[in-house]
């Protein structure tokens, strides 16, 4: 029998009313879950990975969505963190402050999951009904399952 692959996204990658005023303490915090989950072996260096890509172009989107990302080989498995901030911070100079963070982490080996993963999440955040029910999820069980039904199959 094999075994099936692990959730994208669990309740346990899942911040509430997450505290934070800028990027890097924002992706901080999402990545060690990831790593307390064994999906991420080197935060720091995630995190560092994070910073370059964001310094390339912010993810901070209309909306009030972000969507941090980046392959790395620290990273095990293909996952998306979710942090609902309590209070709205501006992620990059010259964007929208955002208040729901989806941080996505891709090991360097499978370029294709990570671009369709990509693809997905940033296709679920142009919908106001996702985003607003990001916003009101009552529990980091309800919040993982918004995100893992937006996904869907990759």
């Amino acid at each position: 029998m094999t075994s099936s692959p692990e959730p994208l996204t669990t309740a346990d990658l899942v911040v509430l009313d997450a505290s934070g005023d800028d990027t890097r303490g924002i992706v901080g915090a999402l990545a060690s879950r990831l790593a307390e989950q064994s999906r991420v072996t080197d935060t720091d260096a995630f995190v560092e990975a994070v910073m370059k890509r964001e310094a390339l172009e912010p993810t901070a989107l209309p909306g009030g969505v972000a969507i941090p990302h980046a392959r790395h080989g620290a990273v095990s498995t293909l996952s998306v963190a979710v942090g609902r901030l309590a209070a709205p911070a501006v992620f990059a100079e010259g964007k929208p402050a955002v208040d729901v963070v989806l941080l996505i982490a891709a090991p360097d080996e499978d370029p294709s999951a990570y671009l369709a993963l990509l693809a997905k999440i940033a296709g679920a955040c142009v919908r106001s009904s996702f985003r607003s029910s990001l916003r009101t999820a009552g529990s980091s069980d309800e919040a993982a399952t918004l995100v893992s039904s937006a996904i869907g199959r990759l």
